[in-house]
């Protein structure tokens, strides 16, 4: 049925969806003032509103072959900058990544100049076809790591950019095999079909992004607020926690004294910020660092961790002695939660990492121990994980 769809009426609607959709993005980063990521993000639904409107001007007149240009190389900026956005809330560097995407950007536009007098309309698609679905996988993979893979709102984006990058690269397999023209194509890759599916995925982008976006604002709050209170609630900011660990990991490997890495993770705190408001997201944030705080080991090193995250560096006489001090901090947690009055009560995580199994490297033992948080969100036999590999 899509397939018979008119273009002109199939791009319209597209770009209307598009406009609307990310211009509200848009101006919320105005008006927020955004971070790096947030930033990123509102460029990735600029390129996507400029994609909508290059396609739409080439549906409205065939022989406009500049829109389609313009259109298939806006395509591979806009969703390479949504890549970099994921990229920078998970605080990665991004030199290497954005001359990737400027490379495959440029290369698309050649690619497309150059076909343009053998295949016309769909010249430079096979290239935008494989550049699309490298790209999306891409920022499907950064959703499932680091800050972003501890929340389960960002494995919402992730699904968006896997199904981006899967529907993609079979286009491409059925543009090789059967050409453009062939019925089968036109069915189920043809422009029409991707016009539908571009609608649907840019909505959920823009409703992740946004919770996404609105927790990454109240984290600054709460991490501007312990830069001051660092000596009174005893919890670092991450920065400082990275500088104090790598110290503490150091002195620690000289004197053969081992340690244990205990992270204590969040889930869930987007969809209270959505369902119950900001007040209830802070409140929940608030009486759980005052938990941590309170039940953690005596003498610990406490510090955040991304976002939802905060971890301990603990002496570990053993592994079940860490294990214990781990479920008093789990235990502790989810009391203190439990008592909040009209609020869903959030999913904790507690991964434990020991130098005994990971060895001393700070960064490899606290990528270990939110691995293990993570990993204690779903696990059916305890919200404690204690790591048994140096891989997690």
């Amino acid at each position: 049925m899509l397939a018979h769809l008119d273009l002109v009426t199939t791009a319209v609607m597209t770009a209307l969806v598009v406009f609307v959709a990310g211009t509200v993005f848009l101006l919320e980063t105005v008006l927020r003032r955004d971070d790096a990521a947030g930033r990123a993000w509102a460029l990735g639904f600029l390129g996507a509103i400029l994609t909508s409107l290059l396609y739409l001007a080439w549906a409205a007149d065939p022989t406009a072959l500049w829109a389609v240009v313009a259109g298939n190389a806006a395509f591979i900026a806009g969703t390479g900058a949504m890549w970099i956005g994921c990229r920078l809330y998970n605080g990665r560097r991004n030199g290497a990544a954005i001359g990737v995407i400027a490379g495959l950007t440029a290369a698309v536009a050649v690619a497309t100049l150059l076909e343009q007098p053998v295949l016309a309309d769909w010249a430079g698609s096979a290239w935008t076809f494989g550049a699309l679905a490298v790209v999306a996988a891409a920022a499907a993979t950064e959703c499932f790591r680091g800050s972003l893979g501890g929340m389960r709102t960002a494995w919402v984006l992730g699904a968006v950019f896997a199904i981006e990058a899967v529907y993609f690269f079979f286009r491409l397999v059925a543009f090789l095999l059967l050409g453009p023209d062939d019925p089968f194509f036109q069915t189920w890759f043809g422009s029409a079909v991707v016009g539908m599916l571009t609608v649907l995925l840019i909505i959920v982008a823009v409703v992740v992004t946004s919770v996404l976006r609105a927790g990454r604002a109240e984290l600054r709050h709460q991490r501007a607020l312990a830069g001051v209170e660092d000596v009174v609630t005893g919890i670092l900011t991450e920065r400082r926690f990275r500088a104090a660990l790598a110290s503490l990991t150091s002195t620690a490997q000289a004197r053969g004294v081992p340690l244990a890495i205990i992270e204590v993770r969040l889930d869930d705190l987007a969809h209270i910020a959505t369902a119950f408001g900001e007040e209830a997201r802070r409140e929940a944030i608030e009486v759980w660092r005052e938990a941590v705080r309170s039940h953690g080991p005596l003498f610990s090193v406490m510090g955040e961790d991304g976002d939802g995250g905060i971890v301990l560096v603990t002496p570990a006489t053993s592994p079940s002695t860490a294990r214990r001090e781990a479920m008093t901090l789990y235990r502790g947690s989810f009391d203190a939660l439990g008592q909040l009055s009209g609020v869903g009560l959030p999913v904790v995580g507690v991964g434990v990492a020991l130098t005994e199994v990971v060895g001393y490297d700070a960064e490899a033992l606290l990528r270990v121990a939110r691995t293990s948080a993570v990993s204690g969100f779903s696990s059916a036999d305890s919200a404690v994980v204690v790591a048994r590999t140096a891989e997690g």
